[in-house]
């Protein structure tokens, strides 16, 4: 499929024509854009979405919606037929494409048509966030600018946030057999040694379905090492089990006598998290803390 020249309408833009853009830039680009809503000028592009009636248009009578009961907008139209495509050329693996693809639309696109369709949207994420500040570059009243030219740069605004999406799912994916070869080669059920630091925490919860890792060790990216809580689930502080309450918000002096070592450098009073220059060191604390009766 060859295309090079998309359309959508004029006049007042939102973000789901914006972010429809930009996926479909992202994969054919640069695009040639035309914003009209003239059905002869339309007529000439590969694509038109969020206008003239079809298939990327969700202002028709015969509305579609996803499983969850959240409408489609152009977003989101374009996104489904898309999205995977794009993902490919993005360099995702085959094995995690599905996986990503559903992640975006539900944690990112989803929100957009949401809220373009007039529906209610109460997850807590930054959508509604992103949605205001595209519209908000809409030309103002008393001010003298160009309709294309406001669409432009909040294309260049919502990119950047997309283009970060994206790069961020591939540095999370990179980690993921990191995580599982050191899962599969614990030698204490309750301990997760990480050699170097990488987000971890989407992965074990996944994997670890039995909930039997309490902490994780890691290298600082700054100096020494960290020890830290396993969470009891995603979107929550609630640890399966705390570091131990004497430890809470210590100095390294105190931190070092109560421990018995000489590197300690911090544990925070949250008792989530606790650092040491050694490895040596910081094994011993998780050895202390597996030991404790606090929770």
């Amino acid at each position: 499929m060859e295309i090079k020249k998309v359309g959508t309408h004029s006049g007042s833009f939102h973000a789901d024509d914006v972010m429809a853009y930009i996926i479909l830039d992202e994969l054919y680009g640069p695009l040639e854009l035309v914003r009209s809503r003239e059905e002869a000028v339309l007529a000439t592009c590969d694509v038109v979405f969020d206008v003239g009636g079809g298939e990327y248009d969700h202002h028709t009578n015969d509305k579609e919606y996803r499983e969850n009961g959240i409408p489609y907008a152009a977003a989101g139209l374009v996104w489904r037929d898309f999205g995977k495509l794009l993902l490919e050329k993005k360099g995702f693996s085959a094995t995690s494409i599905n996986r990503v693809f559903n992640y975006i639309d539900e944690q990112y696109i989803q929100g957009l048509d949401a809220i373009d369709n007039g529906v209610r949207y109460s997850r807590d994420i930054i959508i509604p966030d992103l949605t205001s500040d595209i519209q908000r570059f809409n030309p103002r009243w008393n001010k003298d600018e160009d309709e294309n030219e406001q669409f432009n740069k909040a294309v260049q605004y919502a990119r950047s946030s997309f283009v970060n999406l994206l790069e961020d799912q591939l540095s999370r994916l990179a980690a993921v057999d990191i995580i599982k070869k050191s899962y599969a080669e614990r030698t204490q059920k309750e301990l997760l040694v990480l050699e170097q630091h990488c987000p971890w925490q989407g992965t074990l919860l996944d994997i670890d379905r039995e909930e039997e890792v309490k902490f994780v060790i890691y290298k600082d990216p700054r100096k020494g090492y960290l020890i830290q809580v396993v969470p009891v689930g995603r979107n929550t502080f609630e640890a399966r089990k705390d570091l131990p309450q004497e430890w809470a918000g210590r100095d390294a002096e105190d931190l070092n006598r109560i421990i018995g070592i000489n590197d300690a450098i911090f544990a925070h009073p949250a008792r989530f998290i606790a650092g040491a220059k050694s490895k040596e060191s910081i094994m011993k604390m998780a050895e202390i803390a597996l030991k404790s009766k606090d929770k």
